[in-house]
């Protein structure tokens, strides 16, 4: 199977001379993880949720708002693309190496699409395998009462889009990339020297989401698939009699492909 086959061609771009305010508008409008950033109608990066976290807690940026910040600000130039004759397994394995879940296709110079670790899901939505041969049992974990500039250091640090929220063992929440970023986007939509302050002692029980969508640890891979594809969520966390035993995402069902 080919890129082109499972490829989205209708690309959200935005120019990186626009407001960072408008980036998050458009990932929270059409429930996308990324936008393509242009110049002069040039593909010249990309901009994720992830990006956006990092921007709007930094402390460099504290005092600044997202209307008066550019896209260039936060966008990645380095972009990793691939072409719409290649292998699908051929994108999937520069996603997981690169550690991103999307590239952009272009053909000729110009953007005839992008390929995300969803798009892959959907070629694995009959998968009869279990899940529990490719969830991973070390998970990244915070409890309510944690803050959540501690949570996005250890999503940062650790590269991964998400921490399960637990309390004695039961996942009682989840707090990811688009979590923070609508919280982040929030606070810092009025500028106040006594922002920064509210950002650092807001809790992750403040802004998690509490209906938590989990799996058995016997499930499917096609059962992860389908909930991800439902769900428009990234990562599931796993659990055996009730409690965690591990986390599945996108980029370790993306493995199977090569």
């Amino acid at each position: 199977m080919l890129v082109k086959d499972v490829m989205t061609r209708n690309v959200i771009t935005i120019d990186k001379n626009r407001k960072l305010s408008d980036a998050i508008k458009l990932i929270e409008k059409n429930r996308i993880s990324r936008v393509v950033v242009t110049d002069s109608g040039k593909v010249c990066g990309i901009v994720t949720e992830k990006d956006l976290i990092k921007t709007l807690g930094s402390s460099k940026t504290k005092r600044i708002l997202p209307s008066t910040l550019h896209v260039s600000a936060a966008m990645r130039s380095a972009l990793i693309a691939v072409r719409e004759d290649a292998e699908i397994r051929e994108a999937a394995l520069l996603m997981v190496q690169n550690k991103v879940s999307s590239l952009p296709v272009i053909d000729g110079g110009q953007l005839t699409g992008i390929v995300t670790t969803t798009d892959i899901l959907k070629i694995l939505k009959d998968c009869e395998e279990k899940v529990s041969s490719v969830l991973s049992k070390h998970v990244i974990t915070v409890i309510p009462t944690d803050r959540i500039v501690h949570a996005r250091r250890l999503m940062l640090d650790n590269e991964i889009s998400g921490v399960v929220v637990v309390e004695e063992g039961d996942v009682v929440g989840m707090l990811t990339e688009r979590d923070l970023m609508r919280a982040l986007g929030r606070f810092k939509k009025l500028a106040d020297r006594y922002q920064h302050r509210r950002i650092r002692n807001m809790l992750v029980g403040d802004v998690m989401t509490q209906d938590v969508k989990t799996l058995e640890v016997n499930a499917t891979i096609g059962e992860a698939a389908k909930l991800m594809l439902e769900n428009s969520i990234s990562g599931i966390p796993v659990t055996e009699k009730g409690k965690l035993a591990g986390m599945v995402t996108k980029a370790d069902l993306a493995k199977l492909l090569f």
